[in-house]
């Protein structure tokens, strides 16, 4: 079977694959959310593994994203003195200063 089939075949199992979706307590989602990050698992395979279930994912490097706005982005170009132009030295300078502030709190 070519690749271009065997795509379409996972595809259509994705497809028809069941999301459940659950209302748990805020303690349940951080003891499984914490566990997940420390594992380096999604929180959904780490529901995976404690159901006892295959995880078929590879362990992943788990990402801290927020959204910014232009004038967000224009602030916080001035506070470093950079141009505002430049999102991704914004970008950089941001994830230093997140750095930065996680070796002085520890």
């Amino acid at each position: 079977m070519t690749d271009s089939k065997n795509a379409w075949k996972k595809q259509e199992k994705a497809v028809r694959a069941t999301q459940l979706a659950f209302d748990l307590s805020s303690e349940v989602q951080k003891f499984i959310k914490k566990s997940a990050i420390d594992e380096e698992l999604t929180p959904s395979d780490m529901i995976r593994r404690i159901l006892g279930l295959e995880i078929k994912s590879k362990k992943t490097r788990q990402r801290l994203s927020f959204n910014l706005s232009d004038e967000e982005i224009a602030l916080l170009a001035e506070r470093f003195n950079i141009p505002d132009a430049d999102k991704r030295l914004v970008k950089q300078k941001v994830a230093d200063f997140l750095i930065e502030h996680v070796k002085e709190t520890k």
